[in-house]
């Protein structure tokens, strides 16, 4: 079915809402611009090289919380002292051999490329790879051995002052109550829903409804990031969660998704003339109270309207009220929050997996390419391709054309408009730090909100390195033009090529991408299924368990990233990869339910008995047949078959109560969650070849 792209003026509007001002955005935009220009004074004054790359970390490695700050920082100088040893470890043991250095580098971006994908820590990964690419490359220049190793040791001190500023700035002026911040953004969310489905209910009027419309459509936009990032907070400091629910990772973006949905319908229901309509959104705005308040006693779901703009909503809905509440019990606390110290190094079964191999190979064989391609040209001034490609090529979310049109896009401001703008018209005017300051300053702001934007979030720290690696290549100012030019022709240079190895020679639909991920998902429901009848006091099944637990967790946060990405796979098959995508969207939220009953079932010492009961056993080994299943089909673009009746129908009517329970509650989520996978076309879009087989992360 030929279809095309959304139309410009679509584009404009998603750009437009984009940058909209949302909680905490002015704020935290601030406090990265604060950090950038102490970090230039600082290494303007001391002469430091490495300007344009310290500013760059600053945007990477910024956090909601001082904690999280410090941890991070001392991380990041880790791995900063690891690529300066690998360094002059390659250049002592072959004799600074060009061949080696070559060889050096295909590898560390290999391993970069696999770490970044099969890692819990994957910031980690890039940072490695841009860092030894950097200080490697400084052996290509015509300096003496002496100078080239002192500036690999600047390269250390740079990372350690700029994340220096960085805390500093965090224990200044951020928050430290995370746990009553995150519970005050789940609250506002309930309340600005409850509010605008009330408004429906009443039957009020189209200025009343726009104006209950306007706080949900903020928080539409804000999506899911500043949650997500109180949350990690909250784990990497090992903070007492408090009241916050069961579950809370999976729940932000559970609730991410009812907002977005919410402001979906009331857009496409500007008034109130149905009296159903009225009906049902007085039953949704008393469920949205009682998620808000917590008080344990969510009516049954039962979906019943027959409105279409309605259904989304409920399903949505429906799958917040399936997960397992608070029930008082101590183990609680283990179900609410991962703490750090138990999340895996490797997330299962993503370390070897085809996929993630595939992607350090693509990202070696870019970087490779580049290092090549400016040394056979005799052309050291573009070797900013090489770090590019680092930058650009080592991320964790999004698929590869929507990557590739964000980094275009904040290139050619960054670069071409802002860096060289200010190379050719500004920085010959200045005289003193301080207009140099202002002008740094303003630009991190662009950059800073942009990034914090949830659709081109990507853009903005495309155009801080940009604009830091042409206007800010060195601690004094820009004599010539030449300079800023090369470093502009290097990063096209990775531009280009990376287009052509990931878009050409190896691409990779999105949608193939989130049936990965969705086959990930269920194989690991399907896994803690079969953990069920093991002895949970063993230290070996809770690690397993909470391996589970985290992976199962990133994956379905990451698919809701991913669908975003759908809107940039061109071609005649766009309808097809939308509607795909969200049906795999949709499964992998309703499934959160599923795993997340079954994890408190484990966990929770009132419920021991349920973990032994032999008919149980044979439901948990039923259903996780039938979720490997699943997973195989989606993976292998199969047909989907309802499994879940066979021997389970009549099992209820012989348990006693809790037993029932556990069980029909476990039979109507998977059926809830076979019926929308069902949905799922088998023949479109057909997966590229080399992701048939392939079972790896993101």
């Amino acid at each position: 079915m030929p279809t095309s792209l959304p139309a410009t003026t679509q584009w404009f509007k998603w750009l437009v809402d984009d940058v909209r001002p949302t909680p905490g955005r002015f704020e935290s935009s601030l406090r990265i611009v604060l950090t950038v220009t102490v970090a230039l004074i600082l290494m303007l004054a001391l002469q430091m090289p490495f300007v344009s790359l310290g500013l760059y970390i600053i945007f990477v490695l910024a956090r909601q919380s001082p904690a999280v700050s410090l941890r991070a920082a001392l991380l990041t100088v880790i791995v900063a002292s690891l690529s300066v040893v690998l360094e002059l470890a390659v250049v002592i043991a072959t004799d600074n051999d060009p061949v080696a250095r070559l060889l050096s580098v295909a590898a560390i971006t290999f391993v970069a490329g696999v770490l970044t994908q099969a890692s819990s820590f994957a910031p980690l990964a890039p940072t490695l790879g841009f860092l030894y690419c950097t200080v490697i490359a400084l052996w290509e220049t015509q300096r003496s051995a002496d100078s080239i190793v002192k500036n690999s040791l600047y390269l250390i001190g740079v990372v350690a002052l700029v994340l220096g500023c960085g805390v500093l700035i965090e224990y200044l002026l951020a928050t430290r109550n995370a746990v009553d911040q995150l519970l005050e953004e789940r609250k506002t969310r309930y309340r600005a829903l409850e509010t605008m489905f009330r408004a429906y209910a009443r039957g009020a009027s189209r200025q009343e409804l726009f104006a209950a419309y306007l706080p949900v459509a903020r928080l539409a936009l804000a999506g899911q990031r500043g949650m997500q990032e109180l949350y990690n907070a909250i784990v990497q400091r090992n903070l007492d969660p408090k009241t916050l629910p069961i579950g809370t990772r999976v729940r932000v973006t559970l609730q991410a998704e009812l907002v977005d949905v919410c402001a979906a319908f009331a857009t496409a229901n500007p008034s109130s003339d149905d009296s159903e309509l009225r009906e049902r959104c007085a039953w949704i705005a008393d469920r949205c109270r009682e998620l808000e308040i917590d008080s344990g006693t969510q009516a049954p779901y039962q979906p019943k309207s027959t409105i279409s703009s309605l259904r989304r909503v409920e399903e949505a809905l429906g799958t917040l009220m399936a997960m397992p509440i608070n029930s008082g019990d101590a183990d609680d606390k283990k179900l609410i929050v991962l703490p750090t110290a138990k999340v895996p190094f490797f997330l299962p079964g993503a370390l070897g997996a085809r996929t993630t191999l595939l992607f350090g190979l693509k990202i070696s064989f870019c970087a490779t390419l580049c290092y090549v391609a400016y040394h056979a040209l005799d052309y050291p001034g573009i070797s900013t391709a090489v770090t590019t490609v680092l930058v650009a090529g080592l991320t964790t979310t999004g698929a590869m054309k929507q990557k590739l049109a964000h980094r275009v896009a904040g290139s050619i401001v960054g670069g071409p408009i802002l860096g060289l703008g200010a190379v050719v018209f500004l920085l010959p005017l200045m005289d003193s730090i301080t207009p140099l300051c202002v002008l740094v300053a303003a630009v991190a702001f662009i950059a800073a909100w942009v990034a914090a934007g949830r659709r081109f979030g990507y853009v903005g720290l495309q155009i801080a390195f940009s604009f830091f690696t042409v206007a800010l290549a060195t601690s004094k100012a820009p004599s010539e033009l030449a300079p800023a030019r090369d470093r502009l022709i290097g990063i096209g240079l990775a531009l280009v090529i990376m287009w052509f190895v990931f878009d050409q020679i190896w691409p990779v639909r999105t949608v193939s991408m989130m049936r990965q991920a969705l086959a990930r998902v269920l194989r690991g429901e399907a896994q803690l299924f079969k953990l069920g009848g093991s002895a949970i006091e063993s230290e070996a099944l809770a690690s397993r368990i909470d391996a589970l637990r985290h992976s199962v967790s990133a994956t379905i946060t990451e698919l809701r990233t991913l669908h975003e990405a759908v809107l940039y796979e061109f071609g005649m098959d766009h309808e097809a990869h939308k509607t795909a995508g969200l049906t795999i969207l949709r499964t992998a939220l309703s499934s959160s339910a599923l795993f997340w009953n079954e994890l408190a079932v484990l966990e929770r010492s009132e419920d021991r008995a349920l973990r032994s009961n032999p008919r149980l056993l044979t439901v948990r080994a039923t259903l996780s047949s039938h979720l490997e299943d699943l997973a195989e089909s989606v993976e292998k673009n199969r047909p989907i078959e309802s499994k879940v009746a066979e021997g389970l129908a009549e099992l209820p009517g012989l348990l006693d109560p809790r037993e029932a329970e556990y069980v029909s509650t476990m039979i109507s989520r998977y059926k809830d969650m076979e019926s929308i996978l069902q949905t799922l076309r088998p023949d479109s879009p057909q997966p590229f070849l080399q992701q048939e087989h392939g079972n790896g992360h993101r």
